[in-house]
């Protein structure tokens, strides 16, 4: 819809009231992003793109009007948004930011351990399972207006139901603030092995996220298990109800990831979704790392497998690719895979930790709440890192590069007839560079690590890597742990009885 006004605003802030009266039917399945769920003590509403939005007006292409096809997300501008609920009194209602009458509906029991939760450090039962078939855990009354303030968020969201299980404990930030953590859940989600442990997963992840990389910005912080398999909201997110251990808490922390991506930093998801899926990917590796000393961590990626089938292959378009105008089997790889996977080098293998979460946090900083393009963040990362990349984004972001290094040859160097080292060729036999990786085994067992920066393909094909030893070298192995997408193994490694 275009309002054209008869008036322009004002330049320096004008204001414009428009009164727009909408319905809509809520549907029950097919929707991926709204709808309901029917569960033995009721149905569970959970409502999202539910009023309609102004188009964003940025910097770089003026209005942005594509519209939703499906396969890119949203693009949303910043505001505050104010919003009230009128439910049966047997519902239990959780929306985006803050509940501002929470003594108008919560019964006077709730409403204790309510408060009692915003100053627990554990799990406060608001409404345990046990009461959820009780009438007298909800006020004796036919309705309730539940009332719910989000500020310089890009959207709201909320759930309802006479079905919710209700839990709650203290989240900490790293300024001193604190907020609430909270899980609404049927009683069929409610195990210990499931959304039992809702809020310990919320808070964990809400915390980690604020320390690592920027303060979460809203007072409340809520999950509803319902029949969205994963839907995020600025304070809130709908995770599918049938999830276990896991995979409840993989759901949870990557739908609260995106809190950071793209609700802090506000990227176009409609033509780059690689800009909030692939870093939340990335970020969500950290976290599954970091949760209870690694109780949901599984076993590092294999990227050699991973080069060899996905990295160049064609099947699979450029990651810089409207999401729309992808093929839909490939939106998992393209949006968040590839750009996590690439992530995890930079930061592991070409600058390190260090240097690496400094310029992230940096971009985080830098453009939160406003709209960076991908050539914001690429300009980002370098300033922040001081080196150039343009040789990394040229070959995983603008283009779909192989990688395929090889030992071309092993040669001893000899002085006076005396071994003094070896001299290893090195060859790149694709367009994509990377570091070289080398583990060297001498025969009385000594392995030795040997990394050579990627600076060394700016004008070569080849490379000698000269390596000092007077010892009998037995095997020399190209990327050992394998950390980088190699599409070739059959090359990467030299045996002194095989050559």
């Amino acid at each position: 819809m275009q309002i054209r006004l008869d008036q322009p605003l004002a330049a320096n802030g004008d204001l414009v009231t428009i009164k727009m009266d909408y319905s809509y039917i809520v549907p029950k399945e097919g929707s991926d992003r709204t709808g309901h769920l029917t569960t033995k003590n009721g149905e569970i509403f959970a409502i999202a793109q539910w009023f309609p939005r102004m188009c964003v007006y940025d910097d770089v292409i003026g209005w942005n009007t594509l519209p939703y096809w499906g396969g890119g997300e949203f693009y949303c501008e910043y505001g505050d948004i104010n919003f009230a609920i009128t439910a049966p009194a047997s519902h239990i209602v959780m929306g985006s930011g803050e509940l501002l009458n929470p003594a108008e509906v919560f019964t006077p029991e709730q409403l204790k351990r309510w408060n009692a939760a915003k100053l627990s450090d554990a799990t406060v039962h608001i409404r345990s399972e046990a009461e959820v078939t009780d009438p007298k855990s909800r006020p004796a009354k036919d309705k309730l207006t539940w009332k719910f303030k989000i500020t310089n968020a890009r959207d709201a969201a909320w759930a309802s139901s006479k079905a919710f299980v209700l839990d709650a404990a203290r989240y900490k930030l790293p300024s001193g603030k604190t907020g609430l953590a909270v899980s609404a859940q049927p009683v069929e989600s409610n195990g210990v092995d499931s959304y039992g442990r809702g809020v310990e997963y919320v808070k964990s992840t809400i915390e980690h996220y604020s320390s690592k990389w920027f303060e979460y910005p809203y007072p409340m912080a809520v999950n509803v298990a319902t029949n969205i398999g994963g839907m995020e909201y600025p304070g809130i997110v709908f995770c599918g109800w049938t999830a276990k251990k896991a995979s409840a808490w993989g759901v949870i922390d990557h739908e609260f990831g995106h809190t950071w991506f793209p609700m802090i930093v506000g990227s176009n998801e409609r033509k780059y979704g690689w800009m909030d899926e692939g870093f939340n990917t990335f970020i969500n590796g950290i976290s599954k790392k970091n949760f209870n000393n690694g109780e949901y961590a599984g076993p590092p990626a294999d990227l050699h497998r991973i080069g060899k089938s996905v990295i160049g292959n064609p099947i699979y378009e450029n990651i810089m690719q409207m999401p729309d105008g992808m093929a839909e089997r490939n939106i998992g790889v393209n949006l968040y895979s590839k750009p996590g996977w690439g992530l995890d080098i930079l930061r592991n293998q070409i600058l390190g930790e260090d240097r690496f979460d400094y310029a992230f946090r940096q971009y985080i900083k830098n453009w939160a709440f406003k709209h960076p393009t991908p050539f914001d963040f690429f300009r980002s990362m370098e300033n922040g890192a001081g080196e150039d990349l343009a040789w990394f984004w040229r070959s995983w972001w603008l283009n779909s590069w192989k990688m395929d290094q090889g030992i071309a040859g092993v040669e001893a160097v000899k002085k006076d007839d005396k071994l003094v080292g070896y001299n290893i060729k090195v060859v790149n036999l694709e367009k994509m560079p990377m570091p070289i990786i080398l583990q060297i085994k001498t025969k009385s067992g000594k392995t030795e690590t040997v990394k050579v920066p990627v600076d060394v393909w700016m004008k070569n094909a080849s490379w000698l890597v000269r390596f000092p030893t007077t010892e009998e070298i037995e095997s020399v192995t190209l990327d050992p742990d394998k950390v980088l997408p190699d599409s070739n193994p059959d090359n990467d490694t030299w045996t002194a009885t095989g050559n």
